[in-house]
């Protein structure tokens, strides 16, 4: 048996709604927990400083920046393991390993992996209701990196959507994970995940200049590639087998988000005419903001169109719709 160490490696900004959640479930096999935070103001660095195996870095950088979040964690990770045999973990703070993950093969597997091996795993998306999930029979990410100690790989130095772990895209020791599944508790509080599309399509329209075609068409929510399958209660951490219900600990509730206030707060850098091309001016996202909706009738007709085209997108005649409207809008 493996005598490496696990590390996992977290960005955290303002996210007290799950991170009692995350803690506890992911204390019980982690090493360490690498949290690095980002100015939180929701009681956050208080949760974190709870559980001794954190080790608590600041991000001081008030911007968005992923390559940079993730070069920071990844150099400390390596500052902790001092040079032991080590796993790095690149988790979210909404997302833990189900509870059954250390009885299967694929657990032993990574217990016995070699330095170099990279692991993708699948997601198990909790729907709102507890009682389903969704399941992707496709899409599987990298988390996981039996560290090799070298640096760079060069492959999270994206300012959105990098890699979480500094692995070698150009080597094949790739291993798929199936006996057990990340599950990720995103949706079981819808307030943050339409805040985090409006995030996400702002963000990425401010710093890479994307047309607003473009943003509806990678961040418009469907799930009509996924399974809905019953959730086990094997993927639950419960009471009767530990000392906390991992779903009593998520806050459903919470409505303001720190992803609504950072674009709020930027709005005054752009024109109304750029801004209101944007898919991001929902009445309740309006209503807590007091804000008032700068769209005209042709932006609010181009995003029902591209909202209710989104399972047709890939289409020959919708793509050419789609070019179309980008040239023109």
């Amino acid at each position: 048996m493996s005598n490496s160490i696990h590390i996992v490696m977290t960005p955290v900004r303002n996210e007290a709604w799950v991170l009692k959640a995350f803690l506890e479930a992911t204390s019980l096999w982690a090493d360490h927990i690498i949290i690095a935070d980002q100015m939180s103001t929701d009681g956050s660095r208080e949760i974190v400083k709870k559980y001794p195996k954190v080790i608590l870095i600041d991000n001081k950088n008030p911007e968005f920046n992923e390559a940079e979040r993730q070069a920071m964690l990844v150099a400390k990770a390596r500052e902790v393991a001092a040079g032991r045999d080590t796993l790095l973990w690149g988790l979210d703070a909404d997302e833990v390993l189900a509870a059954n993950t250390f009885e299967t093969e694929d657990w032993k597997h990574i217990l016995n992996s070699k330095p170099g091996d990279v692991f993708w795993f699948k997601w198990a998306e909790i729907c709102p209701n507890q009682k389903e999930y969704w399941l992707s029979p496709t899409t599987y990410y990298p988390w996981l990196f039996h560290d090799d100690g070298k640096e760079p790989h060069g492959n999270y130095v994206r300012n959105m959507h990098s890699m979480r772990i500094p692995y070698p895209i150009e080597e094949k020791q790739m291993y798929y994970v199936d006996d057990f599944r990340v599950l990720h508790l995103a949706y079981l509080n819808q307030h943050r995940v339409a805040s985090k599309r409006r995030f996400y399509q702002f963000v990425d329209w401010e710093m890479n200049h994307r047309h607003p075609v473009k943003l509806s068409r990678s961040y418009t929510q469907t799930k009509h590639n996924e399974q809905v399958l019953s959730l086990p209660n094997k993927f639950l951490y419960r009471k009767d087998d530990c000392e906390f219900d991992l779903l009593e600990l998520v806050d459903t509730e919470v409505a303001k988000c720190y992803m609504d206030e950072y674009i709020v707060e930027r709005f005054s850098r752009h024109t109304i005419k750029d801004l209101r091309k944007l898919d991001i001016w929902d009445e309740v996202f309006l209503k807590t903001y007091n804000l008032k909706d700068p769209q005209r009738t042709i932006d609010s007709w181009l995003h029902s169109y591209l909202r209710k085209t989104a399972l047709k997108k890939d289409k020959k005649l919708i793509r050419f719709f789609d070019k179309v409207i980008r040239k023109l809008y």
